[in-house]
């Protein structure tokens, strides 16, 4: 099977300059990425400020284009500018800050912006429009104008905006940066049911630890490499090693951490608070029983 991106060798370089604007050096922000993401894959990309990311992040949707190696998106090479348009009907993309992606005073108007301007008939577009708003649940609020929105209903309608142009993956820029966490639950809820009841592809680029944890695969960059790689279980057993990148684990792994140091037998992977609660109940249980026989 054709991966949906395939990423060989990717190097993005920037150019330093002065107040003059003459070069004074070459900073690389991407270093030799290599990464195969196969269609419907949730897969998170995790790194701190600097990592090089949210770089990485740009060229999946032909914002950029690789100074050395090779990016193809849906089989389109992105450093062709013949392809930028197919590229970005592929792969939409969603920013950090909704209010730079939200233009109309309509939510609904917003929705079908993107459609109108790839030529969507119109009725066409009102179909997209209310089966993209429901989707992300957002309906009720498609006469609403998006200044009366919270921030993360905001983020919402934005990939709703995105869900009309029917692209096949969804890339996520630092998407609950500026949301509070209730705002950060609500999207990455939304973002979880159309990958898995839409099978669309996601790339998730983020520093929240407790996002990826739904995730197929996990990518950790730093310096603008892969550092790290594996299931989310996979990566968060390696606390120590993930610290050196300045990232840290989900606060219930911690906790189970601090319970295995006071000699209490449980896993060092757990990812969720059902899951710690559940083995410490099983445990107790297990612990009542064995006081009982004796």
């Amino acid at each position: 099977m054709i991966p949906f991106i395939k990423a060989e060798y990717l190097v993005h370089e920037y150019s330093r300059r002065d107040e003059e604007g003459n070069v004074t050096g070459i900073n690389r922000a991407l270093d030799g990425i290599s990464i195969e993401v196969k269609a419907g894959d949730f897969i998170a990309v995790l790194g701190a400020n600097g990592s090089g990311k949210s770089t990485f992040a740009k060229h999946l949707n032909a914002l950029l284009v690789p100074t050395e190696g090779t990016l193809y998106v849906d089989g389109k090479d992105t450093s062709d500018h013949n392809n930028d348009l197919a590229v970005r009907q592929s792969a939409g993309m969603v920013f950090q800050n909704p209010d730079n992606q939200i233009i109309a005073n309509i939510v609904e108007e917003d929705a079908g912006f993107g459609p109108e301007n790839i030529g969507i008939p119109t009725d066409e577009i009102w179909h997209r429009v209310e089966e993209s708003l429901k989707n992300v649940g957002m309906y009720e609020y498609r006469k609403a104008s998006p200044n009366h929105l919270s921030g993360g209903q905001k983020q919402r309608v934005a990939i709703a905006g995105i869900l009309a142009m029917k692209p096949k993956c969804i890339i996520l820029d630092e998407p609950t940066a500026m949301l509070d966490p209730a705002g950060r639950i609500s999207v990455i809820r939304a973002v979880q049911e159309l990958n898995k009841k839409e099978n669309i592809t996601v790339i998730l680029i983020t520093h929240y630890m407790e996002e990826v944890t739904a995730a197929d695969y996990v990518y950790v960059m730093a310096d603008g490499q892969i550092k790290m790689q594996g299931s989310p279980r996979q990566i968060f057993a390696k606390s120590e090693e993930l610290a050196k990148y300045k990232l840290t684990i989900p606060e219930v792994t911690k906790i189970a951490l601090e319970l295995i140091k006071k000699g209490i037998n449980i896993p060092k992977d757990i990812l969720y608070v059902e899951e710690l609660t559940d083995i410490l109940l099983k445990l107790k249980v297990s612990a009542t029983v064995g006081v009982r026989k004796e």
